[in-house]
């Protein structure tokens, strides 16, 4: 969202334009709701590197198991 003219949307096959200014006032409460709880530069990059490498660690146990290792 980058102004109160339209909302774009981002879909898996394509995108969606908004301009109806309901529906984008409605798009508007909803991206200001998921903004508030919302991680954001170095405490994101946190979060993102400690799942990783909880992946890693789930993925290298499986492997571990798998072959007898």
């Amino acid at each position: 969202m980058f102004d109160e003219a339209a909302v774009t949307v981002e879909l898996v096959s394509g995108h969606l334009t908004v301009t109806q200014p309901r529906e984008i006032a409605m798009n508007a409460a909803v991206f200001s709701e998921l903004a508030e709880p919302a991680v954001y530069g170095k405490p994101a990059r946190a979060l993102i590197t400690a799942a990783l490498a909880r992946r890693i660690r789930s993925l290298v146990t499986r492997v571990r198991s798998a072959t007898g290792r």
